[in-house]
C-alpha cells in the first residue's frame, strides 16, 4: 500500500540570543504538526502463523519542489523488513525506537510545543543497523527491546585505513495499558556516551486527556560546539511537562508545560509552555494553530537562544 501526509505552515519565530541579539523570521515551515512523508508498505501471510512486513517511508519538504526531496541523503525515514505471528514483532533496519513511543508523549507529538529535544532533553526517533522485537500484549503490557550494532565510517575502512567507530546502542520500553490508563517507559543507552529514561502516564476523562511526562539524562561525554549550538558540559539532567488535550467534536484544544533541568557546569535550564487547536474539516484534512514560548536560561552565547517564540498555522492532509 501507499500512504502519506502533506504538512505545510506559515511559521513567525522571534529568538532572543544569549547575546541580546534578536531575530525574527515569518516564512513557510514544514512537518509543524506533522510529518510529511510518502511511505510505502506491505504484509505478506506465509503461513503458519506468520507474517511477512516491510516498510519503507522517504520524508520531504512540502515546502519545496519533487526534485529537491526525492533521493536527498537529509530526508530520513523508518525503514524496515520483519516477521510477525504469535511470538510478537521482528523488525530489522532502522525502525522507529521504543524510546519514540515516549517522546510523543504529549499532544503537540514531536512538533513545535512538545519540547522534543529540548525541555524533553535528548530525544531519539530511531537507530540505523537496529533490530526491535516487541512482545504480544499480555494483561496489558508489551515489551519493546531494540539494539544497533557498532558501525564504522570512513574512507575505505574495511582496507584498515583510518576509520572512527560509533558505540552500539539499545533501547527498551515498557507499556501498559488498561482502560482510560496508559503507561509507557523507556530506557535508552548509548555506550560510554549518553543515557536516558523517560516515560509518562496519561489518563482519559471523556473527551479529556491528561498527561504527565518525566525523564533523567546523563551525557557520558561533552557535546562540542556546533554551528547553530554552544558546546554542553557532560553531566546529568531532568525533566517533566504536563499536558492536556480536549476534544470537542471536530476541534482538539490542547496546552503543554515543562522544564528541564540541567544540573551541569552550563546549568542551561529550559522551559517551555505552549497552546493549541486542531480543526478536522475531514477524516483525511485539517487546519491548526499553535504557539510555543521557549526560554533558555543562563545563556549568554550568540550561538544559543535565551528566549524563542513560535507561532503557526498550517494545514495537514493525509491520503
Amino acid at each position: 500500500g501507499i500512504k502519506g501526509t502533506f504538512d505545510p505552515s506559515l511559521v513567525n519565530q522571534v529568538t532572543t540570543y544569549g547575546n541580546g541579539a534578536v531575530r525574527a523570521t515569518t516564512a513557510l515551515g514544514n512537518n509543524t504538526q506533522g510529518t510529511s512523508q510518502v511511505t510505502f508498505f506491505g504484509t505478506e501471510d506465509i503461513g503458519g502463523g506468520l507474517k511477512a512486513n516491510f516498510l519503507l517511508e522517504n520524508d520531504f519538504d512540502a515546502t519545496t519542489d519533487a526534485k529537491s526531496n526525492w533521493g536527498n541523503a537529509t530526508n530520513g525515514g523508518e525503514t524496515y523488513v520483519g516477521l510477525s505471528g504469535g511470538f510478537g514483532d521482528i523488525k530489522l533496519g532502522a525502525p522507529n525506537s521504543p524510546s519514540l513511543d515516549v517522546s510523543g508523549r504529549t499532544p503537540f507529538g514531536t512538533k513545535i510545543g512538545s519540547g522534543f529535544g529540548t525541555a524533553q532533553g535528548l530525544s531519539h526517533v530511531r537507530e540505523n543497523n537496529q533490530f526491535v522485537y516487541a512482545t504480544p500484549t499480555f494483561a496489558g503490557l508489551t515489551l519493546k527491546v531494540a539494539s544497533a550494532s557498532k558501525t564504522t565510517s570512513g574512507t575505505a575502512a574495511n582496507l584498515g585505513t583510518a576509520a572512527t567507530a560509533a558505540a552500539s546502542k539499545s533501547d527498551i520500553g515498557l507499556t501498559y495499558v488498561n482502560g482510560p490508563l496508559k503507561a509507557v517507559l523507556a530506557n535508552y543507552t548509548q555506550s560510554g556516551v549518553h543515557k536516558q529514561t523517560h516515560g509518562y502516564v496519561a489518563y482519559t476523562m471523556g473527551n479529556l486527556t491528561a498527561t504527565y511526562g518525566f525523564g533523567k539524562d546523563e551525557r557520558v561525554t561533552a557535546v562540542a560546539a556546533a554551528t547553530t549550538t554552544a558546546a554542553r558540559a557532560a553531566g546529568k539532567s531532568s525533566n517533566y511537562n504536563v499536558a492536556v488535550a480536549y476534544a470537542m467534536g471536530a476541534t482538539t484544544l490542547m496546552a503543554n508545560v515543562g522544564r528541564l533541568d540541567d544540573k551541569t557546569t552550563n546549568n542551561y535550564d529550559v522551559k517551555i509552555s505552549a497552546v493549541g487547536a486542531k480543526y478536522d474539516l475531514s477524516k483525511r484534512t485539517s487546519v491548526y494553530a499553535r504557539y510555543a514560548k521557549q526560554t533558555y536560561d543562563n545563556s549568554t552565547n550568540a550561538l544559543i537562544a535565551k528566549e524563542q517564540k513560535t507561532t503557526a498555522v498550517g494545514i495537514q492532509h493525509n491520503f
